[in-house]
């Protein structure tokens, strides 16, 4: 969904993360916000929502027209958790490391850019993952994959970017390492990519796929319902709404559409560390899909070779509706928006709600 429409003059709650990469520029931001014609009625700490149910119909009340989200990927979703269900709209000011979400929208990385598109910019309704049981507040990402926190299973949380479970959460980890920022700087998230694959540990997985988007022999596509279970040694498993990863660089799943009302999954096998680059590489590499054939690697995998959207070998990329995933040896953390916010077994699927994000006037959708 998309409208033409205009916030200046409107009043907006402002949530910000002092843990954000760019944190210092908040009030410069603030100021441009109140210079463009928003009323900034309150600003808050993400921190202060943590553990409280979704307070979008309370903001309402208060006559509350615009969520600001000053943040990263984890803020931005932490936002949303709280406006999905009244549909208010939320502007980026991408304060964090990554701001995938934002690049993803094409959001200049920019103050006064992310400014203006808030004040001036249109509405795009974006399809939003759930996963559970996962939380709102974050929990620090163990090294060892084996601790265990207690997650009441009843308990969910959206997700605007992806959820990952295995190497992207070690990178994830190094990248907001406050002594690794302060050594690398701008090259943190390139020196996080190579410490993160230098020191990864295949995981033990069972992933189970629902709502499979395959294809027939004419190039027709439906949804199977009929469930897909795979089983195998990964490097990482991930469930993306949003096509761009790693910040800076901007890696790219293709293919990826906003509201498809699908999830994009990815899974990485297992192999020597130099075919794992070479194959993340490439596959991050293409700006476009590339059907798997029968001919190809892909055919020693049946189940899935009607929905691959990769050829290349050691990587399945595959749209669903839902999966599971179950990590028999141990139990292991997962990213919800870059922030360690579950563990498995986890479960991921499409959430009816959307998000009603704030987009340039020249954007439009993937």
């Amino acid at each position: 969904m998309e409208n033409e429409s205009t916030f200046a003059r409107h009043k907006a709650l402002v949530i910000h993360s002092p843990r954000s990469g760019r944190s210092e520029q908040l009030s410069q931001a603030l100021e441009q916000l109140q210079a463009s014609g928003i009323e900034i009625v309150d600003s808050i700490s993400i921190a202060e929502l943590d553990g409280q149910s979704a307070q979008g119909a309370n903001w309402h009340e208060q006559g509350i027209e615009l969520v600001v989200a000053a943040g990263g990927d984890g803020l931005v979703g932490g936002a949303i958790a709280h406006t999905a269900e009244e549909k208010l709209p939320v502007g980026i000011l991408p304060l964090g490391t990554a701001n995938d979400v934002a690049r993803t929208l094409q959001i200049p990385q920019d103050i006064s850019g992310a400014v203006k598109t808030i004040a001036r910019g249109k509405q795009f309704d974006m399809d939003l993952g759930q996963a559970r049981p996962a939380e709102q507040a974050p929990h620090t990402a163990q090294p060892d994959g084996e601790s265990l926190v207690h997650i009441p299973a009843a308990r969910a949380m959206y997700f605007a970017h992806a959820l990952t479970v295995g190497l992207n959460v070690q990178f994830a980890r190094l990248a907001t390492d406050k002594n690794m920022r302060e050594q690398y700087g701008s090259m943190t998230y390139p020196m996080a990519v190579v410490e993160a694959l230098r020191n990864y540990k295949h995981i033990e997985c069972e992933i189970t796929l629902e709502g499979l988007l395959t294809r027939t022999d004419e190039g027709k596509q439906s949804i199977s319902d009929q469930p897909v279970t795979y089983r195998g040694k990964c490097v990482q498993i991930t469930a993306a709404n949003a096509p761009i990863f790693w910040g800076p660089l901007e890696a790219s799943i293709p293919g990826v559409k906003l509201d498809d009302r699908l999830l994009d999954i990815v899974i990485i096998e297992d192999a020597d560390i130099s075919q794992v680059m070479l194959r993340v590489l490439r596959f991050f590499g293409r700006q476009a899909e590339r059907e798997a054939t029968d001919a190809s690697w892909h055919a020693q995998h049946p189940q899935l070779l009607s929905a691959a959207l990769t050829d290349i070998p050691g990587i399945h990329h595959v749209k669903a509706r839902t999966l599971s995933i179950r990590t028999p040896d141990t139990r292991q953390d997962a990213t919800l928006d870059g922030e360690v916010r579950g563990q498995t077994p986890i479960h991921a699927l499409v959430a009816r709600e959307r998000a009603r994000l704030l987009v340039p006037q020249t954007f439009r959708g993937l």
